[in-house]
C-alpha cells in the first residue's frame, strides 16, 4: 500500500468539503476503529477508554451541530494519555489501539481547526492499520510490491475503501442535520465490528 499516494488521493477528494463534513468523515473512520482500542484497554487495563469514548461522542455531537469545538482542547488533554507506548507493549493489539487514538486526535484537531489534511491522515491511517494487521496475521513473508498487492486485494482493505467511499458519498450530498449523522454513525459503527474484524461482543 502506497500511503503517500493514498493520502494525496484522499486530499483531492476532501479539499472542497466544508468544515463539518471534514470532521464527519474523520469521525466516522474513528468510530469504526473504536473496538480496536476498547478491546486493548479491556485486556491490558490500560488508559481510560471512557475518555476516548466521550471524545468520539463529542465529535458526533459537533458534526450534528449540537456541540461547539471551543472546549475541544480539553479533549486532547484526555486523549493523549490514552495513546499506548508501542515500545512498552509487545502484543500486536497495541498497534491498532494506538492508530485508533491517533486518528481520534486527528478528528479533534480538525474540529478545532478545519483541515482536509487531518481528515486525509485519519483515512490513510485506517488503511495502514489494515495493512499492518494483514502482514502480521497472514503475510509475514511478503515485502515490497508483493505485500502491497496482497493487502490492496484483501477483503478487509476493499471493505474499508468501500466504507470510506460510502461515507464520502453520503456526507458530500447531505445538509448538516442530526438525522444525517445518525445514519452515518450507524454505518460507521458497523454493529460493533472494527475495520480489522475486532468485536467487543
Amino acid at each position: 500500500m502506497n500511503t503517500h499516494r493514498q493520502y494525496a488521493q484522499f486530499l483531492r477528494q476532501l479539499e472542497k468539503l466544508p468544515a463539518w463534513k471534514l470532521v464527519g468523515v474523520a469521525t466516522a473512520v474513528c468510530e469504526r476503529s473504536w473496538p480496536n482500542f476498547a478491546l486493548f484497554a479491556e485486556l491490558t487495563e490500560f488508559g481510560l477508554p471512557e475518555d476516548v469514548r466521550h471524545s468520539l461522542n463529542m465529535l458526533w455531537d459537533n458534526v450534528a451541530g449540537h456541540q461547539s469545538a471551543k472546549n475541544f482542547e480539553r479533549l486532547l488533554e484526555k486523549l493523549e494519555p490514552n495513546v499506548p507506548d508501542l515500545d512498552e507493549w509487545e502484543m500486536f493489539g497495541t498497534i491498532p489501539a494506538y492508530d485508533s487514538v491517533i486518528s481520534t486526535i486527528c478528528a479533534v484537531n480538525c474540529a478545532m481547526e478545519p483541515d482536509a489534511g487531518e481528515t486525509a491522515s485519519a483515512l490513510t491511517l485506517s488503511l495502514s492499520t489494515i495493512g499492518k494487521f494483514i502482514k502480521y496475521t497472514e503475510a509475514e513473508e511478503l515485502k515490497g510490491t508483493e505485500l502491497q498487492q496482497y493487502v490492496e486485494q484483501h477483503e478487509l482493505y476493499q471493505q474499508q475503501i468501500a466504507f470510506i467511499e460510502e461515507v464520502l458519498n453520503q456526507i458530500s450530498r447531505s445538509k448538516q442535520s442530526p438525522d444525517v449523522m445518525k445514519q452515518i454513525r450507524a454505518l460507521a459503527r458497523n454493529e460493533g465490528i472494527s475495520h480489522i474484524g475486532i468485536s467487543l461482543e
